[in-house]
């Protein structure tokens, strides 16, 4: 057995039969619906009727798991270890300039719209002269329990790094809060004796979340001191998407903000920036006038929850919003470099041998052990064209994944060939109107073995009433699977040398996403995971 890994057997059939039972399971959903209720554990409400926004003034407990999913201890410890190593890897990855001008100017930015307009600011920035060199990224590195078919063993296998808008921290440390609750109400007694306060990790993501952005206001406020009138406050803008239902977990970070640092924040979304935002002097110091006041008040740093995908970005006025964003002193997260690192084509070169070692050393072997197979699409590389092979004779092993965040855009299985072909008669199509193809469709995504996730372990899931006053109902799930995700906080800069010079790093927090096993998307905001907590075995 590896260092690393586990065996299926110590995973615990699951949930506890005595939990489902009629009367006692709607008992704990009562208790969990009040708990999440209670303390902020909350959506907006579904619209009555599709293009509506939310009520503004109703809330809906989030999707969740009555009792927390069973995850090898040595995997969860395996997992914090290496996010240090991870917010290194990434940080030194978005001020390689070199390196993004050759894998996403070199095919990505070729062949997709998005990352073309993202690569394009980031050329414009640095032709024009960085005015903030600073970098705060809040990561949320995703997992998944792989089990090896010979031997049994569950290893620890990367889904992808979040660079940008790495959500749900703070709702999940209410979740953890809530099944330490239940546990300590009586309300799991006799259910299983792995449910126990020292298997249920306490949850410190939303403090990993906030120190990061305070580190980066401070920065902010320690290089811009002398220049600085002393009766200015800056304060954190948050860029958030209109009618967003899930604000009640920005809000967390807000009052955190505020109640522990005494920094004050403002929300507005892009349409709202492109109204009010504007820059001054040669510093290019960003301003924005926040409702309802429409006061001027300085920005320090800029943290996106929105701007991770195309749908963001309705119409040339709001390009133009955050490329005026980047183009600031505020110090940016992420900023779009760092944007850029979190394309899924940077993951799959840094699986290719000695790219890691370039980045973090020595360190390179056990990150590596994280890595499922990721195949580039081009077909100028053997890899490329094996890949265009594999991804037809065997679809079922694979997931074909675009540059994109947020959750429902792969494509799966047998739905992979199908969709390659269309990209192919594509490309013939543009070759016929003689227009020039530099790079294929296809490059623009990269093909993932699937992980092998251990099967057969349930939970109990509770989603809330529907917008037509459906009843909240707990379902007991036979099959389900787990994701787990980790918090990462850097604020970086480039220094002397041409590496990165750290101001604050730390890591630590946990999200836990569990659905069904024949879901293949997990994304909560899209309504296919629910929030969980690991049980640690």
């Amino acid at each position: 057995m590896g260092q690393h890994s586990t065996m299926v057997s110590q995973l615990p059939a699951w949930p506890p039969a005595d939990l489902l039972d009629g009367a006692r399971l709607e008992a704990l959903s009562s208790d969990a619906r009040d708990y999440a209720l209670t303390h902020g554990l909350v959506y907006r409400a579904l619209p009555a009727a599709q293009g509506q926004a939310p009520p503004p003034d109703t809330a809906i407990h989030a999707p969740l798991t009555l009792l927390p999913s069973p995850l090898p201890r040595v995997l969860y410890e395996h997992a914090q270890k290496l996010q240090p190593l991870f917010n290194q890897l990434y940080a030194k990855v978005a001020l390689d300039d070199a390196f993004l001008e050759q894998v996403i100017g070199g095919a990505v930015a070729k062949v997709d719209d998005f990352q073309r307009r993202l690569y394009e600011i980031w050329l414009r920035v640095r032709e024009e002269g960085v005015v903030q060199n600073a970098h705060l990224g809040l990561f949320r590195s995703d997992y998944l329990m792989h089990a090896e078919e010979a031997s049994g063993e569950l290893e620890l296998k990367q889904v992808e790094i979040n660079t940008i808008s790495s959500s749900f921290g703070p709702l999940c440390v209410q979740a953890s809060g809530m099944h330490r609750y239940l546990l300590a109400k009586g309300a799991y007694e006799g259910a299983d004796p792995l449910l126990a306060a020292a298997n249920m990790p306490e949850n410190s993501a939303l403090a990993t979340l906030t120190s990061g952005l305070a580190a980066a206001h401070a920065h902010y406020m320690e290089k811009t001191r002398a220049q600085r009138p002393a009766q200015t406050h800056p304060v954190v803008l948050f860029v958030t998407q209109p009618e967003e239902r899930n604000s009640f977990d920005q809000r967390a970070l807000e009052y955190a903000l505020l109640e522990q640092h005494g920094i004050r924040t403002v929300s507005m979304n892009l349409e709202q920036l492109g109204q009010t935002a504007s820059l001054h002097g040669p510093e290019r110091v960003l301003s924005v006038l926040s409702p309802p006041s429409h006061m001027p008040m300085e920005v320090s740093t800029v943290y996106f929850r929105a701007g991770y995908g195309p749908g963001d970005y309705t119409s040339e006025a709001l390009w133009d919003t955050r490329l005026l964003l980047e183009r600031s002193l505020a110090v940016k997260c992420p900023t779009v470099a760092l944007q850029l690192a979190g394309a899924k084509k940077v993951q799959q070169v840094l699986t290719e041998p000695g790219v890691l070692e370039r980045y973090i050393g020595r360190s390179a072997d056990i990150v590596r052990t994280t890595f499922t197979q990721l195949y580039p699409l081009d077909e100028h590389s053997p890899l490329g064209r094996e890949a265009f092979r594999l991804a037809h004779e065997n679809p079922e092993a694979y997931v074909l994944k675009p540059q994109r965040e947020g959750g429902s855009n792969n494509i799966y299985k047998g739905d992979i060939p199908p969709a390659l072909d269309a990209m192919e008669r594509r490309d013939q199509e543009r070759r016929e109107r003689d227009e020039q193809i530099a790079v294929k469709e296809r490059e623009g995504y990269i093909l993932m073995s699937l992980i092998r996730t251990p099967p057969e372990r349930g939970s109990i899931l509770l989603r809330a009433a529907g917008p037509n006053g459906e009843r909240p109902q707990a379902v007991h799930v036979p099959s389900t699977v787990s994701e787990l995700g980790v918090y990462g906080a850097v604020l970086f800069s480039p220094d002397q040398s041409g590496g990165a010079h750290f101001h604050a790093d730390t890591s630590g927090g946990h999200l836990v996403r569990t659905k069904s096993s024949e879901s293949n998307e997990g994304g909560v905001a899209v309504g296919f995971s629910v929030i969980d907590t690991p049980l640690l075995v």
